[in-house]
């Protein structure tokens, strides 16, 4: 066999991976961080991703699932801390902001968490769940004509989302608007049909006009 120094080219090869495998083992990756998230095992995920930050401190990934893990633990400075690492590192990433958002509103930073939320819609703005997100902070500062615009743009991003809706019927009812709140409960009789939604809408919409036929 070919030798190298005095060693052979397999002696080499099984060096090199023996020292790859301690580093994978001491460095655990972004990926193991991920995939412990999902299963729920969220100390063991901490702990990976602590190791994958302290390997390359800048890598946004790391810190933003570090804080999300930090969220599910109730761990609320420390998820602020790694969120807002996360935006400093990568603020084009509309995500980051979405999740900073979370933190903040935790943390009972209500206008951190609108800027954060604001920001997260303008970098992705067909994403249905920010602006969800924005109508439900504005509820909370009692904002509530404020709100109807982005539950509107929620409503055509995601047309078949009778939940979606409903949030939309409860608010347009508190602005006032009866034609619109009628509208939308339609909708939603026509979208969940048979479901428990529908007949929510159906019991809405007999209640506002008592002398109309029942709906089917």
């Amino acid at each position: 066999m070919r030798m190298l120094g005095g060693l052979s080219v397999a002696t080499v090869l099984l060096v090199a991976f023996t020292v790859g495998v301690a580093r994978l083992v001491a460095h655990p990756s972004v990926d193991d961080g991920v995939r412990l998230l999902s299963e729920g095992r969220y100390p063991s995920a901490v702990r990976a991703l602590l190791a994958a930050i302290a390997a390359d401190p800048d890598d946004a990934r790391a810190h933003y699932h570090l804080g999300l893990a930090y969220s599910h633990l109730g761990v609320r400075a420390g998820a602020v801390k790694q969120f807002e690492n996360a935006v400093r590192l990568d603020p084009r990433e509309a995500r980051y902001h979405a999740g900073l958002a979370h933190a903040y509103r935790e943390a009972g930073d209500a206008d951190g968490a609108l800027r954060q939320l604001e920001e997260a819609a303008r970098l992705d703005p067909r994403e249905p769940n920010y602006h969800v997100g924005l109508a439900g902070l504005l509820l909370d500062r009692g904002a509530v004509t404020q709100a109807v615009e982005p539950l509107r743009r929620a409503a055509v991003l995601r047309p078949h989302s009778a939940e979606i809706r409903l949030l939309l019927a409860t608010v347009l009812e508190r602005t006032g608007d009866r034609g619109g709140t009628r509208r939308e409960y339609e909708e939603i009789r026509r979208l969940n049909n048979e479901g428990p939604l529908a007949e929510i809408a159906r019991q809405q919409l007999r209640v506002r006009a008592p002398g109309e036929r029942s709906f089917p």
